[in-house]
């Protein structure tokens, strides 16, 4: 695999990340999703749009951000991609509560943050 590098003043980089930030991406997915439109399942985007649509809507199902996906789809991420998909995700979920998805504090599947969604009664 090709490795590029490319020096941005801090300007530029600081844009950078706040472009990247505002699009819940990573630098690398963001730069990939500007040069070439693509577009990952391994976004913060993806993994709220499955959580919302699939039976982690029952109330307190706990579930973690790999069972958003399926075993062969999750092999596909790196450990780095992963932990910054799931240090994203809690950042959204967290600034957005009217989504209804909760971190649970002191509980963690395999060592991965848990998550619940509170459904109004």
């Amino acid at each position: 695999m090709a490795t590029f590098r490319f020096d941005l003043n801090e300007e530029y980089s600081e844009r950078l990340k706040n472009d990247a930030s505002a699009r819940r991406m990573n630098i690398q997915e963001y730069i990939r999703f500007k040069l070439f439109g693509e577009v990952t399942i391994f976004s913060v985007d993806e993994v709220v749009r499955r959580v919302m649509k699939t039976e982690f809507k029952e109330k307190n199902k706990v579930f973690c951000v790999p069972d958003a996906y399926s075993k062969e789809e999750w092999s596909q991420i790196d450990r780095g991609n992963a932990g910054v998909l799931g240090k994203n995700f809690y950042i959204y979920i967290t600034e957005h509560p009217e989504l209804g998805i909760r971190f649970i504090p002191n509980c963690t599947i395999k060592r991965r943050a848990s998550y619940t969604f509170l459904q109004e009664d």
